[in-house]
């Protein structure tokens, strides 16, 4: 138990800590999200199957035929684009990952932002430090291993083992890094980037270059140990990209998935800055013509204003693809699917929601999913709490009230 005292007050406030027992409902847990917020890592999709088909369509066709494809979600708050975005991105990870045959890199950005810096940014820090410095490390290996088979190095280096043997100090680092950074400058033009990104493999520097690959700025002093010039802008981050995304396919990855949240913030910004937001992702592209998709996600009305006013951007994107509101079938394959995450022995039974509360959940949620999963959370609890053996109607109508 804890207790919180208020100091000078006559009222004590009592916080106790007591977990809930759901095993008369044959669950271990309360499976809804309290908030009906997306998982991180959702494993439940459900009711949405025409959208997850062209998203299929769109990523399939890049990653077969290497040639850049883009889509656009559009659906009414709640039903389900947040967590469209982020199953493809759990199951992306978990079946293409850099192990696979034809790894795909995929990032999350949850909103837009101010300008395109904003949206690079997000980009990094969802692909994470780790990930990004074992791309660096690995780049550095890919070089020694081409030396090696070019006889530039005494060393013999195993394909796929190269920052391996430079680890075990088979191989000198310092020969490897400055063929490494000409190599690299070579095919992406940008020598900033080429040094940051050597640089993120040394343990004593990883961090500040891990600062500026991600556009956050580091102070001069910094920039000069590293023999950087200027930090990446919002104009220069579209260049940032495309050395990534140059990077990626030199170690083998198939394709590049922007994954864009909440589209529709860009209807906050100012005219000029929604302009100049809408052409850089229209230059992003124009430039990446291979190996690149883009799935956004945005409101349908703010879609539709940019579609009519936008055409140079709109016209781009190949697809559309509209969530709809389940039906009441499908909510009940939502709560089967749910409650199976937390049963003790999965089953197809709704319960201990009845037939009544399923329909009264259908009927007060209007299909949205968003709140399907609210009003499912509230009621198991409020079930719980009131000693029911089921979810029926008048535990959905004390709720709803």
């Amino acid at each position: 138990m804890l207790r919180i005292t208020a100091v000078n007050s006559l009222t004590e406030f009592t916080l106790t800590l007591k977990n809930k027992d759901y095993s008369k409902y044959g669950l271990v847990g309360n499976p809804f999200p309290f908030s009906g917020v997306p998982d991180e890592h959702p494993n439940v999709y459900i009711g949405q199957d025409e959208v997850l088909t062209k998203i299929n369509s769109v990523l399939s066709s890049t990653v077969l035929s290497g040639q850049s494809n883009h889509i656009i979600v559009t659906g009414s708050y709640g039903n389900g684009k947040s967590h469209t975005l982020k199953f493809i991105k759990f199951h992306i990870r978990d079946q293409f990952s850099e192990k696979s045959d034809t790894p795909i890199c995929v990032g999350y950005i949850s909103q837009p932002g101010e300008n395109f810096l904003d949206i690079y940014t997000k980009f990094m820090y969802d692909l994470g430090y780790s990930f990004v410095k074992h791309i660096s490390q690995e780049y550095l290996g890919l070089i020694a291993y081409q030396l090696s088979k070019e006889g530039l190095i005494e060393e013999k280096i195993r394909k796929g083992q190269g920052w391996k043997q430079i680890e075990k100090g088979e191989v000198l680092i310092s020969d490897i890094v400055p063929k490494a950074i000409q190599r690299l400058n070579d095919g992406i033009k940008f020598v900033d980037y080429t040094r940051a990104f050597i640089a993120l493999s040394y343990e004593e520097n990883s961090i500040y270059s891990w600062e500026w690959l991600c556009g956050e700025g580091v102070e001069y002093t910094k920039r000069q140990e590293l023999s950087l010039g200027k930090n990446i802008n919002d104009t220069n981050s579209i260049r940032a990209l495309g050395a990534l995304k140059f990077i990626l396919k030199e170690l083998g990855f198939s394709s590049l998935i922007l994954l864009i949240d909440e589209f529709e913030y860009i209807e906050t910004l100012p005219l000029l800055k929604k302009q100049k937001m809408l052409n850089y992702l229209r230059h992003i592209i124009d430039l990446n013509g291979e190996g690149l998709s883009l799935i956004i996600a945005c409101a349908p009305e703010v879609w539709q204003n940019i579609v009519t006013e936008y055409h140079a951007f709109s016209e781009r994107i190949g697809k559309e693809a509209n969530l709809k509101p389940l039906d009441q079938e499908k909510i009940r394959m939502l709560l089967v699917s749910y409650l199976n995450n937390k049963r003790k022995k999965r089953n197809n039974s709704s319960s201990p929601f009845t037939d009544d509360s399923i329909e009264q959940i259908f009927f007060h949620s209007q299909g949205n999913t968003r709140r399907v999963i609210s009003l499912c959370s509230q009621a198991l609890d409020t079930s719980l709490d009131l000693n029911k053996p089921q979810i029926d109607l008048e535990i959905l109508n004390s709720i709803i009230a």
